[in-house]
């Protein structure tokens, strides 16, 4: 095991060889613009260095987490042809280590993975475990009319399968990998509520949301087994507990 810093331009020297397949899932998911430096260096100056590494030692297939955030929010399921126009930093950061993993393609497979909101037990500092510190603390969440933006989160098992199996086989070069349903910001809050046995607090906002980020699967379930998939509503529950206890 090699426990290292991804930033360090030494870190190529440090890796081992023989290496048949890189899974690249660090991300810096800090705030903008503080952290911009950071952010770049983890999402994207790490991925060209790991890149660089990957084809000078051989390796055969290179696996990057990216986000469905790179995408325009729409009204309809996100294909993974359809238009890309991140609006923050961060997705930006992933879009462009994407894009810049494209030149390495004669060298070795490369497989990106657009992961939509996953999450799980032990999970910090993301949408859904700060949702559930707000519904518990009883702060407002506040909501554009519908309760919008809709997603559809993927839980950490599932996610860690379909990894597994990219792993294995290279599949398709670009993947949508999502959870099996649908729900609102201020449905998954409602979920967190019913769990801990309160009632969210809903600041309502007189604005319309830009659209949703729901992925389009089917691609996902082309390329890879999916058998039963973590329900949302199952998973959060489960998440909700796991932050109470630790709380």
């Amino acid at each position: 095991m090699l426990d290292a810093d991804l930033t360090d331009p030494a870190l190529a020297a440090l890796l081992p060889q023989g290496v048949d397949v890189v899974v690249h899932l660090a991300q810096a998911y800090l705030p903008f613009p503080e952290h911009a430096a950071e952010i770049l260096a983890v999402n994207l100056a790490s991925t060209q260095l790991l890149a660089g590494w990957a084809r000078q030692t051989g390796v055969q297939r290179f696996v990057l987490a990216s986000s469905g955030s790179v995408y325009a929010p729409a009204t309809r399921p996100l294909k993974e042809g359809d238009p890309t126009r991140p609006l923050a930093f961060h997705p930006a950061t992933k879009l462009m280590a994407e894009q810049l993993l494209g030149f390495y393609e004669d060298a070795m497979d490369v497989l990106r993975l657009r992961l939509f909101a996953p999450y799980g037990p032990g999970q910090t500092d993301r949408m859904i475990p700060r949702l559930i510190a707000m519904v518990a603390e009883g702060r407002p969440i506040r909501l554009s009319r519908g309760g919008e933006p809709r997603l559809n989160p993927i839980h950490v098992d599932d996610l860690a399968s379909l990894i597994g199996q990219a792993v294995a086989d290279a599949g398709a070069p670009l993947v949508n990998v999502a959870g099996p349903r649908a729900l609102s910001v201020a449905e998954i809050a409602e979920v967190i509520g019913a769990t801990l046995g309160l009632q969210p607090d809903f600041e309502a906002q007189d604005v319309d949301p830009p659209g949703d980020l729901v992925a389009d699967t089917t691609r996902m379930r082309e390329v890879f087994q999916v058998g039963t998939m973590v329900d949302p509503a199952d998973g959060i529950k489960a998440a909700t507990m796991a932050q109470l206890a630790r709380a």
